[in-house]
């Protein structure tokens, strides 16, 4: 029985390679899904967001007790 290891070898070695892209690519499309999932939210020190326009104008029109 002849067995050709370079062969097998070099096989072993390709389905290797693609066994780890495919755990890198899957590692990587998780994380992507992770960063898109997570919310980024202002620390506190930085100041408030600027009121748009229409939020100025309903603030002048009605009366707020001081």
């Amino acid at each position: 029985m002849f067995i050709d290891y370079n062969h097998l070898t070099a096989e072993s070695e390709l389905r290797r390679a693609a066994l780890l892209a495919d755990a890198e690519n899957y590692r990587l499309a998780r994380l992507a899904r992770r960063a898109r999932s997570v919310r980024v939210e202002p620390s506190r020190g930085d100041p408030p967001a600027r009121a748009t326009a229409d939020n100025d104008e309903a603030e002048r029109r009605y009366a707020v007790s001081r």
